[in-house]
């Protein structure tokens, strides 16, 4: 399998699209390269992919946090 080399962090995302029902909040929020976050736009996130991410996050957040991502808004 290719290596899949990521930009820099240049877009703030919401993992789970805002316009499909994602909430505005911190387990939401995702750092993307510009090139990936157009190219996700908004698209709800395969499975595959929501388990990346939060591999990813276990690189970086204390042990102790919540590496989960996309929250959708409470229904109504």
């Amino acid at each position: 399998m290719a290596a899949v080399v990521l930009g820099p962090a240049e877009h703030g995302d919401h993992f789970y699209p805002w316009s499909k029902g994602g909430s505005t909040s911190l387990q939401n929020f995702v750092a993307a390269c510009a090139r990936c976050n157009r190219a996700k736009r908004a698209h709800i996130p395969s499975p595959g992919q929501q388990r990346r991410m939060e591999r990813r996050r276990r690189e970086y957040l204390p042990p102790s946090s919540s590496v989960s991502v996309g929250e959708r808004q409470p229904l109504p």
